[in-house]
């Protein structure tokens, strides 16, 4: 999104979290980010009234960014320094606006959704929970609609058929410990496992085809290269496999905020655009057979794959930016 809005001559800096994934990647990316120290509102009283005290410097800390920056809209996507800057933007009325990755939408955006002016939602279903809702799909990254298959076996050194396994950037213990197990032996495919930093350590395989790794910044190509997609059901990961168009297998995660990972996995399910596999039933014998039947039935990944395709978003990013840039305009931007 921020890339769409700088190409239509938007200046854009980021409010992040300083111990978010965002601390990495948005200067890794070129802008500028204003980090707030910040704690989840989870567990004993002491660390309630802790996280509080924090939330309150925080909406004092985003009010001093913007009247510094003094920018005509502002956009929320979710976590914990979302609700401190949208609370802060709306004193100064800002033009606030949230995206809404899920189905089902998380506790920060249901209590930002109060002082905003439009909530921009990827799922149907999402426009049910929110006022003022309006879908315009997921915002996914260019390079994943440009990539090739030939191009990215060849840049990999990978040998098809590749089966692709992540469970986002956080990773997922029961999926990396199943599938950790499940291939560790000699394979007739090739195995990219993306076990996520938490995870990396506790893996390891015999198997000279079943490649473990920490993490992958660049993971189109790695979707370019597969056959089969092993992931939980995250809106990235699920319209990222979209934009590529790859057969998919969806294990939500099940302790998902209002279960919203399922109920995103069956958006696609629904439309036989992916196959489903609950997060009790993995083990390493269940995950290789899910995995090994799809690989061996080609007009059933062929079918599925162009399935996910059609379900991607390309225009999103682009949805959004042009709705801040014409609130922006209306203010006098």
């Amino acid at each position: 999104m921020a890339d769409s809005l700088r190409e239509k001559g938007a200046l854009v800096e980021f409010i992040g979290a300083e111990s978010g994934i965002e601390a990495d990647l948005v200067p890794e990316a070129g802008y500028t980010l204003h980090s707030l120290s910040l704690h989840g509102f989870a567990g004993r009283l002491a660390d309630r009234a802790r996280a509080g005290v924090l939330f309150l410097k925080a909406i004092a800390r985003c009010r001093q960014i913007i009247e510094k920056f003094r920018p005509q809209a502002l956009l929320g996507v979710g976590g914990y320094a979302s609700a401190p800057a949208v609370a802060a933007a709306r004193t100064l009325k800002v033009p606030t606006f949230l995206h809404e990755q899920n189905s089902v939408p998380g506790r920060t955006n249901r209590l930002a959704a109060r002082f905003t002016n439009e909530i921009l939602v990827t799922f149907p279903e999402a426009t049910k929970h929110l006022k003022n809702a309006v879908r315009v799909g997921m915002p996914t990254r260019r390079e994943f609609f440009g990539a090739s298959r030939e191009d990215a076996l060849r840049e990999l050194n990978l040998e098809s058929p590749v089966v692709l396994i992540f469970g986002g950037s956080g990773g997922a213990l029961r999926i990396n410990l199943a599938a950790a197990e499940a291939f560790r032996g000699e394979t007739p495919y090739t195995v990219v496992q993306i076990s996520g930093r938490r995870d990396f350590k506790r893996l390891s395989t015999d198997n000279p085809r079943h490649l473990i790794l920490e993490y992958e910044p660049e993971i189109w190509r790695y979707l370019a290269a597969s056959d089969v997609v092993v992931i939980r059901s995250g809106a990235g990961s699920l319209f990222d496999t979209a934009a590529v168009g790859r057969a998919a297998i969806l294990i939500p995660f099940p302790y998902a905020t209002g279960n919203h990972q399922l109920h995103n996995a069956r958006y696609f399910t629904e439309k036989d655009a992916a196959e489903l596999m609950m997060d009790p039933e993995v083990t390493a014998k269940t995950l290789r057979e899910r995995v090994e039947n799809l690989l061996a039935d080609g007009e059933r990944r062929e079918k599925l794959a162009g399935r996910m395709k059609s379900l991607a978003t390309p225009e999103a990013a682009s949805k959004v930016a042009e709705r801040l840039l014409n609130a922006a305009g209306k203010r006098g931007g």
